[in-house]
């Protein structure tokens, strides 16, 4: 079995839903279910992967598209949730538990210095992200060699974030909406405003400037996701970010590769080791 290796392969990633399949030797993680449990079970089989090998499923915040079905899954398939406080009592509320099993409750508490989560072959660091959810939280997660994350909605870029992602080998980076076309989109003011704020999403221009510092420091690949489907398009997104990145002396696909993750199909799965 292999240890050594990271397998890494966002299942879809977008407004409308997310979640990120993780694997190294015999653990097989699910970070977040955010659309339908028979979705994500087609997503996994066509990657090759049966959904009843899913050891755990971690989960970054209550909002609907990140935690749709990860009750259903964890109580159909017997598998250990793990979440933060802020976030099982806000899931609880939204009666996003429901039949859950207690020995599958895995709560751990934000704010303190804390040994990772054990999951096997892998252990998981999380960590604070500004986001208008309770407790949210995003994921670092390393075989002891290796190290991938996930790191989706962002208000911005904060000194902790930066500092559990930088040297990371491979992100998922969210690149949510461009600037000219939410502020000329449909959207009611209200809703722009909570976007463009500090505990929003993050722009293209904020995701390729923040993608400058990973690169220099040692990070191979990064996945753009998390895209607006009414404030964002991929050509948009990757030509801002790769503008950014030229303009910082980076060249893309030869420093660093930088793509588009995938809105409700599973993007090309990646390995790391």
């Amino acid at each position: 079995m292999d240890t050594k290796t990271i397998t890494f392969c966002p299942l879809c990633s977008g407004s409308s839903g997310n979640s990120t399949f993780v694997a190294c030797g015999r653990t097989r993680i699910l970070v977040d279910c955010g659309t339908s449990g028979r979705h994500l079970e087609q997503c996994l089989h066509s990657i090759g992967i049966d959904i009843r090998t899913i050891n755990h499923i971690l989960i970054t915040h209550a909002h609907t598209d990140h935690v749709q079905s990860a009750a259903l899954l964890s109580r159909r398939f017997n598998i250990p949730l793990h979440a933060s406080i802020g976030t099982w009592k806000e899931m609880n509320r939204r009666d996003k538990t429901k039949g859950v099993a207690s020995k599958n409750i895995r709560i751990f508490k934000t704010g303190e210095v804390l040994l990772p989560i054990e999951l096997g072959d892998l252990q998981a660091y999380f960590f604070p992200i500004p986001h208008d959810a309770p407790d949210p939280v995003g994921y670092r997660i390393t075989n002891g060699e290796q190290s991938v994350a996930v790191a989706t909605d962002l208000g911005h870029i904060s000194p902790v974030l930066e500092q559990n992602l930088t040297g990371v080998s491979l992100l998922l980076l969210e690149s949510n909406y461009d600037i000219p076309m939410l502020k000329n989109g449909p959207y009611p003011a209200e809703l722009k405003k909570r976007i463009l704020g500090d505990h929003g999403h993050l722009s293209n221009n904020n995701a390729g400037e923040f993608a400058v510092k990973l690169i220099k420091s040692g990070t191979k690949e990064i996945m753009f996701g998390h895209l607006s489907k009414e404030n964002n398009r991929p050509d948009i997104a990757y030509q801002t970010v790769v503008n950014i990145l030229q303009a910082n002396a980076i060249t893309p696909q030869k420093d660093a590769e930088v793509f588009m993750a995938l809105r409700d199909t599973p993007s090309p799965v990646r390995k790391v080791s």
